[in-house]
């Protein structure tokens, strides 16, 4: 029976060791920090898990956090400009977003309590080789630099080499959530993108509030206030923007109560998108499996990176539990199954980062005239890899718009 060794306590090496447990495979894994230390540190980041993510929750019985009254069941898009596009689609499969630091913690006492190994202690790449040898195989399920950039970057699928966006999130109390609830996409061309969701965390009736900025954009002043130096400044800025470039969100805001819950419930981030190889071999001839953000880093624009992670955490559980070996062979396919889902993820949020082409404009214009088109776009969160297989070309858009009567510029 294999005996595995998972680096990084996120959701793709909880839901690896989680799902593991199930089939009586023994893993260790390797955190950063305790559940009582996960729970005190400031925001990592901001998750909607998709209809997929959660439906794994349930399998590993993690699924703490149902509550269909805080689900969200719509994927609203706004782009505002000279031709604003505005629709709301359906997600048959509701998404929904935790604070990762009450998952995280919860997952990894989860798994201590069902008979898991934890180590607390922050590994470094020299160290790979001597862990490598007390298991049959090892996992690095961590994007901190110093692990994930042991693999090797993938030119073709990687066109950024800095930022696209500097990211200000954090949470908020003072914001009436949407009827019916609904993940919110503002995007304002130039200037960046906002993404608004209600968040289950610290306190009850949060919004979590993404704000992605664009160099040169009007967001470009919210780099230049920090709540830790002027609280008020920052809370007054955020509330201008989304009042001037989000007023369906701004009209729902009590500026009585609006404010950062709390000084730590702010994070800022400057994320280049990168996707690298699946495995590398040590010197020891043992190899490492890339999981999650060490594999794949994707922009937070689409929401999809810990549903990315998630799917590839079921994915390499299943190669482990029916593997006769961990040789490269057995590591080739693992990177060729999970990237196969992953990639075109990737491949999608990166188109999004740039100006969209003609038939990407013509179908999110279809989309504010046909719901159905609409909901092809709300249903692409749970499963975006099928969305970017109508979206990723000029034919295969006007194919499927063709039977609304649209033709696709090219």
């Amino acid at each position: 029976m294999a005996n595995v060794g998972i680096i990084g306590s996120g959701i793709a090496g909880l839901q690896l060791g989680l799902g593991l447990q199930r089939h009586g495979i023994p893993s260790t894994i390797y955190s950063e920090r305790t559940p009582e230390q996960e729970l005190a540190r400031r925001l990592p980041n901001m998750v909607a898990r998709n209809g997929q993510t959660r439906a794994r929750e349930r399998q590993l019985e993690v699924n703490h956090w149902e509550a269909p009254e805080r689900d969200m069941v719509r994927l609203s898009m706004r782009i505002r400009g000279m031709r604003q596009i505005a629709f709301s689609g359906c997600m048959s499969e509701p998404a929904q977003a935790v604070d990762m630091r009450i998952y995280c913690a919860r997952l990894l006492e989860d798994f201590s309590a069902r008979g898991g190994r934890v180590v607390i202690e922050t590994l470094q790449s020299k160290q790979l080789d001597e862990v490598a040898s007390r298991h049959d195989v090892l996992v690095v399920a961590s994007g901190r630099a110093s692990l994930s950039t042991i693999f090797p970057r993938v030119a073709e699928h990687s066109p950024f080499t800095t930022p696209q966006r500097l990211i200000v999130g954090g949470v908020f109390r003072g914001i009436a959530p949407s009827e019916p609830r609904a993940l919110e996409v503002i995007v304002n061309p130039g200037s960046g993108e906002m993404i608004v969701v209600p968040m289950q965390s610290f306190e009850p009736d949060v919004t979590g509030i993404g704000i992605l900025i664009a160099a040169g954009g009007a967001f470009e002043s919210l780099r230049h206030i920090r709540h830790d130096a002027d609280p008020r400044g920052f809370v007054e800025a955020v509330l201008g923007l989304l009042r001037e470039h989000a007023p369906t969100v701004g009209d729902r805001i009590d500026s009585r109560t609006f404010d950062v819950t709390r000084p730590e419930d702010l994070a800022y981030a400057a994320i280049t998108p990168t996707v690298r190889r699946g495995f590398i071999e040590l010197s020891n001839g043992r190899y490492a499996v890339a999981l999650g953000d060490a594999h794949v880093v994707i922009d937070p624009l689409t929401g999809q990176g810990a549903n990315n992670a998630s799917h590839g955490a079921a994915v390499l559980c299943e190669a482990i539990r029916t593997a006769h070996g961990f040789d490269r062979p057995f590591c080739e396919r693992v990177e060729q199954e999970i990237a196969s889902y992953v990639v075109p993820v990737s491949d999608a949020c990166n188109s999004r980062l740039l100006p969209p082409k003609p038939h990407f404009r013509e179908l999110l214009a279809a989309a504010s005239e046909h719901q159905t088109v609409a909901d092809l776009y709300g249903e692409g969160y749970s499963h975006p890899n099928r969305f970017w297989e109508i979206a990723s070309s000029p034919e295969r858009t006007a194919a499927f718009l063709s039977q609304f009567g649209h033709g696709t510029a090219t």
